[in-house]
């Protein structure tokens, strides 16, 4: 029997990536592998033969400085100090961002796990204005600027690529309740209320009347990374308001959550715009209440599940919007 400990807390999107790990618990069992979930790095929790150490809280309760964690460093004491305790070490980047790393410590473990890849990990290699490959091209083709720079850059070492693997993606979370008072108490006590994976999914083929309907924060503290999502907004408005036979809904009063979810069970098209990083909430919304995936081109990256696979779980437009109109067109066309 191995022991593996994760090291985690219980917000938000951290329980989305512990999730599968809680639920599975008896079945891991059953394959040999004894799971604990701790919140505090202590002896009891380093002592085990697997250390997965989810990466925000990590960094946010030993109180990391550094944006490229570099000596003195509370994260590399840590690694040093479970060296003593356990056989193996994996870093489990939870970052929303493709982008954005910590290869930085690749050498000091023997496992870094992330959800979402570029599929040429070669693109690790290059420094990305505002970290992300979506942000250096809306610099480049908009101009746009961010007044405060990003600066969390460390590229990949090619010699120790054989140590980064691909994780489960935010989607073996509670994604039906992601917004709910009830998802918020289950998260809080989520060591005793596991997910509930039996979800009512909306017939697709269901009769809908509305043809685009979006509610998004689009104030996001940096200019890059609100930018797409106010761009998005204001191009779909401006087709609403040019073309009389288009039903849609943009952002508007606030909505309860049964209203928000009664809107998407009668929605076609649910557009999912880029925010911190490329994959979201609203992706699995729109499967769950079958809408069509509306969604800036995701062929740069990799992930699991594997969810963006072109004109079959989802439709892209180009992220210079050129396309967007014609594409939205020719869906509305095709009831099929």
């Amino acid at each position: 029997m191995k022991n593996v400990h994760f090291l985690t807390n219980k917000n938000k999107i951290e329980d989305y990536s512990i999730s599968p790990v809680r639920y599975n618990k008896k079945a891991l069992y059953e394959r040999g592998y004894k799971v604990k979930i701790f919140y505090e790095p202590n002896e009891k929790c380093l002592s085990c033969d697997i250390l997965c150490l989810v990466s925000k809280p990590v960094l946010q309760m030993l109180n990391e400085k550094n944006a490229v964690i570099k000596q003195p460093s509370p994260v590399l004491s840590l690694i040093e100090k479970a060296r003593g305790y356990t056989n193996k070490i994996i870093w489990m980047d939870i970052s929303d961002s493709t982008g954005v790393t910590h290869f930085e410590l690749l050498p000091y473990v023997d496992l870094y796990l992330k959800k979402q890849l570029f599929k040429d990990k070669a693109l690790y290699q290059k420094e990305f204005y505002g970290g992300r490959i979506f942000t250096e091209f809306y610099h480049r083709e908009f101009g746009i600027v961010d007044s405060t720079p990003f600066k969390q850059f460390y590229p990949l070492d090619m010699n120790l690529v054989n140590k980064v693997g691909l994780s489960w993606n935010i989607g073996l979370g509670d994604m039906y309740n992601a917004f709910s008072k009830k998802g918020a108490i289950r998260c809080r006590f989520a060591d005793f209320l596991p997910v509930n994976y039996k979800i009512n999914f909306i017939d697709p083929a269901k009769k809908r009347d509305v043809d685009i309907f979006l509610r998004t924060s689009s104030n996001l503290n940096r200019e890059l990374i609100s930018f797409h999502r106010k761009e998005l907004i204001k191009r779909l408005d401006e087709m609403l308001k040019d073309d009389s036979t288009l039903n849609g809904s943009l952002q508007g009063k606030w909505l309860s959550l049964k209203d928000f979810r009664e809107r998407l069970k009668n929605t076609k098209i649910v557009p999912s715009p880029f925010g911190w990083g490329e994959l979201g909430v609203r992706d699995y919304e729109a499967f769950i209440f079958g809408a069509i995936l509306l969604k800036p081109d995701m062929s740069h990256m990799e992930t699991w599940p594997s969810i963006f696979v072109e004109r079959e779980t989802y439709q892209p437009f180009s992220w210079s919007f050129e396309d967007l109109e014609s594409i939205i067109s020719d869906l509305l066309q095709n009831e099929n």
